[in-house]
């Protein structure tokens, strides 16, 4: 049996509607494409794929913010006094969440339309 837990962000038609300053500031400024994170379900319940069984946990979120403004950017501004974990620095607009466990066992990238 398998079970597919997906954690979807904010579901959106497209990425402009989540790119509203400081509306996103305690979800990180993810989002998720909404047709993008349909296919993530269509790609969970698969009958071919043999990477993995039982129960497993997934981000579904774009892998960039919603934002315009670079993500070290909006780390430093609306966080000002949280370390970042082991030095890590993003570059450009790279999101907070990582997918690569749906990339590898689901086989989900992340779409705008």
């Amino acid at each position: 049996m398998k079970v597919a837990s997906l954690r979807l962000h904010w579901s959106v038609p497209y990425r402009a509607i989540a790119n509203t300053p400081g509306s996103r500031l305690k979800d990180l400024w993810g989002y998720v494409q909404e047709d993008s994170a349909a296919e993530a379900f269509l790609l969970a319940i698969r009958q071919d794929n043999d990477k993995w069984s039982g129960h497993e946990r997934f981000f579904i979120v774009a892998p960039e913010t919603a934002m315009d403004e670079d993500t070290m950017s909006l780390i430093r501004n609306s966080y000002p006094d949280v370390p970042i974990k082991g030095g890590k620095t993003f570059v450009g607009r790279e999101g907070l969440f990582d997918n690569s466990k749906a990339a590898a066992l689901l086989d989900w990238y992340h779409k705008d339309v």
